[in-house]
């Protein structure tokens, strides 16, 4: 039985947007991001409910091993990543023993795999340049280089010549998020 917990009201450093919200222009947002928690993004998208189990404010949600295939495509289509916790068997008494026995990546995933996917890593600078890799776990092939922000264009060729199925994004600590989102915005359009 696979689940998902979820603490509300816990902080989170996790900051994940739709494409959509990040291509809106940052002067023309109505609201500042808002930012769905993971349990009921993954609820919405696999059509399932979230319960509450006893007097805990822990939310839970999950599904049967059996169903694991079907919900997989469905997850990594929509770019998350699935981590696989089994229960170890000990013979031991007392509490249970748990370990990640798979992970799954929308960019390393050998099912379902048409052509080969790359995760395109971003670290944005202080001073205006783009560190740019492209990496692909299937095949090991990977390019670094450095782009100035004159030549962010560079950046969409990447994005329309590989299969990038990753992005991340590493900031300079001294980058706020504000300027970060137009960055990123100007960095799509």
């Amino acid at each position: 039985f696979y689940e998902l917990w979820h603490e509300p009201d816990t902080p989170s450093g996790q900051q994940a947007y739709s494409q959509a919200e990040l291509l809106v222009e940052p002067s023309m947002r109505s609201r500042p991001l808002e930012v769905t928690p993971p349990i009921e993004q993954i609820a919405s998208l696999l059509d399932m409910r979230i319960i509450s189990p006893g007097k805990r404010s822990l939310l839970q949600m999950g599904f049967p091993t059996y169903s694991l295939t079907t919900h997989l495509s469905t997850l990594l289509d929509k770019a998350w990543t699935v981590i696989v916790i089994d229960e170890l068997v000990t013979g031991k008494s007392g509490p249970k023993q748990r370990a990640v026995s798979q992970v799954y990546s929308p960019s390393c995933n050998l099912e379902d795999c048409a052509e080969l996917p790359y995760v395109l890593s971003i670290y944005f600078s202080q001073d205006d340049l783009l560190g740019i890799t492209l990496f692909s776990a299937m095949s090991g092939h990977s390019i670094m280089f450095p782009v100035s922000w004159t030549d962010r264009d560079k950046v969409g060729r990447l994005l329309i010549s590989y299969c990038i199925r990753e992005v991340v994004i590493w900031v300079d600590s001294g980058i706020g998020s504000d300027i970060l989102l137009n960055k990123i915005y100007n960095l799509l359009i």
